[in-house]
This record gives structure tokens, sequence and C-alpha cells, in this order.
């Protein structure tokens, strides 16, 4: 008998979907922030309806799908998942199961795993299809908590510096849990990153009810943490960082500073505090929530060049598998992608997981 063969998927049972964030701890890379609970309910808001799926066979994995509805039929996109060694197995069930779903067209997967020539080539020879990069997390800086206090020695001499003169120069760091932060917390980060750029924003910035309702899924399950930074004695916060920490890697999710500063080092500083105590918690990786690929590094025309820069200095960027799709109704899923999508999304515009 084949792996593919012993490999199968179901959806979770209302007992694994109480324990879901547990579980994902279980997963092979440990659960990130993209397989937490709260993202079920964080994506209802793009009008897209959480299905927690059981992934059982030489590894069990519990993935996180976000259900879009069209005009045709059902699209199910899995941020960052499944992730196991067998590809081919996870694929092949995916398949059948799929198919099995009334009306569902394609099924999007991104296996959280370094990318690979020869990884890529599996994934395609299982007849999926290649997407676009959907998630920001897929070029990004991920960092080793297990190595404790000593990780600082892997960041860029310059930046140690910076950190260490921002605490030798009095720089105060707050960390509020997000299940004890208040709506005048949220609402003051968010006017931070609404300072970024000019008073532009922070890149792809989106409303206030976006970020208050992320803020308050993490803070619900008490997998979120806010720290604020002050370069003097006063209640204005200079920066501030927002860390999920849902499975073994904690993300570095949002940030925003002030572009004035008395102490420079500051948003480096929280960063580092940030993981010491993710360190602390039993985390064991830092993701810094993306940057742009390898090539684009240094594109100063890059829309994501400045905090590119910065997160580099931390560590190296790494790449994890692009986008494939695992297409179940092929006439009806060329039809909506070549023909009905354009239509349907002039009347109403679609989510960007579907495209």
């Amino acid at each position: 008998m084949t792996a593919q063969a012993t490999t199968s998927v179901r959806f979770a049972t209302d007992d694994e979907i109480a324990r879901w964030d547990e579980l994902i701890e279980q997963n092979p890379d440990g659960g990130i922030m993209t397989s937490a609970r709260a993202m079920g309910e964080i994506k209802r808001y793009d009008r897209l309806e959480p299905r927690f799926l059981v992934v059982e066979g030489p590894q069990t994995v519990y993935a996180l799908a976000h259900e879009g509805r069209v005009w045709l039929g059902r699209y199910w996109y899995i941020p960052l998942g499944p992730t196991c060694d067998d590809l081919e197995g996870m694929v092949a069930a995916m398949r059948e199961f799929g198919a099995r779903q009334p009306g569902l067209l394609a099924i999007k997967v991104e296996p959280h795993l370094l990318r690979t020539p020869e990884r890529i080539a599996r994934m395609e020879a299982t007849g999926a299809i290649r997407s676009r990069d959907m998630q920001l997390l897929t070029h990004t800086v991920v960092l080793d908590l297990t190595r404790g206090d000593e990780l600082i020695m892997d960041f860029q001499k310059k930046l140690r510096s910076s950190i260490r003169g921002a605490e030798n120069k009095g720089y105060r760091v707050e960390r509020i849990e997000a299940h004890d932060a208040t709506e005048h917390d949220f609402e003051r980060f968010y006017e931070l990153l609404r300072t970024i750029n000019g008073g532009k924003g922070v890149a792809a910035m989106r409303e206030y009810a976006y970020y208050r309702l992320f803020w308050g899924e993490f803070a619900k399950t008490r997998n979120g943490r806010f720290y604020f930074g002050y370069d003097d004695d006063s209640d204005e916060a200079q920066a501030a960082i927002f860390v999920s920490l849902a499975g073994r890697t904690a993300v570095y999710k949002d940030g925003g500073s002030r572009p004035t500063r008395s102490i420079a080092g500051g948003a480096a500083l929280l960063l580092w505090r940030a993981m010491q105590d993710a360190a602390a918690d039993g985390r064991t990786a830092f993701d810094l929530c993306g940057t742009p690929r390898p090539d684009l590094m240094d594109d100063e025309s890059h829309w994501y060049h400045g905090v590119g820069q910065f997160k580099k200095k931390f560590g190296p960027v790494v790449s994890y598998l692009p986008s494939f799709d695992i297409v179940l109704r092929g006439t009806r899923h060329r039809l909506w992608e070549h023909v009905v999508r354009r239509i349907e999304w002039r009347i109403k515009p679609g989510t960007d997981a579907l495209r």
C-alpha cells in the first residue's frame, strides 16, 4: 500500500475545534498564526467561512481552510498549509475529499515548507497548478528562539549596538497582553500605524474595524501581545508592535512608530523583548512577517523595500513554497476564472484569497 492510499481528510470534530490552538502545535511545522482558530473568525470579515480540516496519514495535520462563495461554486484556501512531508499523499487526499464536497471548484494549498526546486517539482507532479505567492509570510525572516539570548549575536552588528544603546538610554517598554488591552490601547496602536509613511500609514493598511477585530480575536484566545515603547517620561508611545502567539511560531504581525524620536533603536528593542518573552513562553521560532522576495530585496521601488531593509538586519530572508491550486471541477473552474469572475467582481468585488 502506498503512502497516498493511507492519507485521508475529514472535517474536525467539535471537540477538536474547541482545542484547535492546542492541536496545531502538534503539526509538523508546530503551528503558526495563519492556522489559528482566531483567523477563522477574522476572515469572516472578508466574507470567508472557516472550515476546520484534519489530514490523517503518516503525519496528522490540523489545517484551517477559508471558504469563499462565487456564482459558480465554492473555493477553499488553506494559508501556509497543510504542512507535511508526504506532499503527494496530502494532495491526493485533498483532491479526493474535495471532490466529495458539493460545488467545490478548487482548493488552494501552500505547505509551510522551505522552497526548493525538488519540492516545487513534487507538487507540480501531483497535478496541482502553481499559483502566485499569496501570503506576505511566503518570503520572510524567521529566527530560532531555541538559541536563547545568544540569538542577538546573529543580528547585524549595528542593530545589536542600536538595541543596547536604546536600553542604556532608558527606552521604556510596556508589555500588554492582548486580553488585558483596552479600546484605548487598540486606538493608540492604530494611530501609530497611521503615522508611518508621512501619514499614509503602513503598506496595504486597512480600516480600524479590521484591526480591532484581528487584535480582539487573538485576545479572546489569549494568543496576542502588545508592546509600546517610550523614549521619554510622557504617556505618548513612540512605537508599538503586536505579536501573535498561536502555535510554536510567534509572528510580528503589526508595527508602527512616529517619525521623530529622541532615542534611536526603540523599534528593534521592542522586537528583541518580544522574542525573549516568546521564547520564555515556549515558542521555538519568531517570524518577522514578510519581506520582498530575495531577488527584490534591494529594489528601492518595491512597496515593501524599507520594511524589508529593516527586517533583514535580524537575519537572512527565507522563502516557503508558493501556492498551488488543486482543481476539482475543471470546466466550471475555467469558466469562472476566464469569463464569469470579471463580470461577477464588477458587481461584487471578491476577496484577494480567491485570486
